[in-house]
């Protein structure tokens, strides 16, 4: 059986888009230290909540998120993180303390290649910006992530 030039070039594209973001993920967990509330009671009040992205990008260049898909970040009980990246589904593990520290670590996502324009370079940018998480602050209803000259904007769900 003969793989078309169109089909080759299609699969080599997905397996590079698949190795870099797989890359990038361990990267950054492993570069990355981990912050630790000294005291339960310290940690931020994010627990049982889902937030929707509104804008994204270095921090002073924020660009809006795209409207044709959904982006979502769902802080657990137990300091885990999930959701909707756009087109990926992700989880991780999360810290974090009353005075704005947050760290997210452990975050893998699932493997899919979606075709829609932009989903996939904003989700990279999103899973980036998680990943290099240090600082959050919440006003008028909107969490501020930054870390890594980084920024997202996310609106309560």
């Amino acid at each position: 059986m003969r793989i078309s030039e169109r089909t080759a070039l299609l699969l080599s594209t997905i397996a590079l888009v698949v190795s870099t973001a797989t890359l990038v993920i361990v990267v950054s967990h492993v570069s990355r230290p981990h912050v630790e509330p000294e005291d339960p009671s310290d940690q931020a009040p994010f627990e049982g909540t889902t937030w929707l992205l509104e804008s994204l990008g270095p921090s002073g260049n924020l660009r809006p998120a795209l409207t044709t898909t959904e982006v979502t970040l769902t802080f657990s009980d137990d300091r885990r993180v999930s959701g909707g990246a756009g087109c990926n589904s992700y989880f991780g593990q999360y810290a974090s303390t009353t005075d704005g520290a947050l760290s997210i670590s452990a975050l893998g996502s699932t493997k899919m290649f979606c075709q829609e324009p932009g989903v996939m370079q904003q989700e990279q940018d999103f899973l980036d910006a998680l990943s290099a998480a240090e600082q959050y602050e919440v006003t008028d209803g909107l969490l501020r992530i930054t870390g890594g000259g980084m920024e997202l904007v996310l609106a309560a769900a």
